[in-house]
């Protein structure tokens, strides 16, 4: 076989990875929390800020990899994903609850994701090419 150019992925594909990926480490994230709230290693006044931490870590996760694998900039790719999680949290928030408090700690998770994605944006740039010196 020879050396050939490998196939570009789409790009909602790349999209749609790297939102599943950060839904997936959110929720595993948030099923560790359970646990140890649980089995009383974690106080329950700790379940706030480690909830909202793993949305940043979720979100800067998948927006890195949607960041690393479009032709989109790094920036737009990284606010697309973190747009599609906290869409899906708004979501699944409305058909739980029905009312989102946004003023209270429903509006810091959707920050904290947006932080996510902006860290991501910076975070997911692609390394510069090496340039080859010349020798003397």
């Amino acid at each position: 076989m020879g050396k050939g150019k490998r196939q570009q992925t789409a790009q909602w594909v790349v999209f749609a990875r790297s939102t599943l990926l950060a839904m997936g480490i959110y929720l595993l994230g948030l099923l560790l929390l359970a646990l140890l709230l649980v089995n009383g290693t974690l106080p329950e006044k700790c379940a706030f800020p480690v909830t909202a931490v793993l949305c940043v870590l979720a979100t800067a996760c998948g927006g890195v990899w949607a960041a690393r694998g479009t032709s989109l900039g790094p920036l737009p790719a990284a606010l697309l994903v973190s747009a599609a999680f906290a869409g899906i949290l708004v979501l699944v928030g409305l058909a739980a609850w029905e009312r989102i408090n946004w003023t209270g700690q429903g509006g810091v998770l959707l920050l904290c994701v947006l932080a996510g994605g902006l860290s991501a944006g910076v975070l997911g740039s692609r390394r510069g090419r090496r340039l080859k010196r010349k020798r003397k």
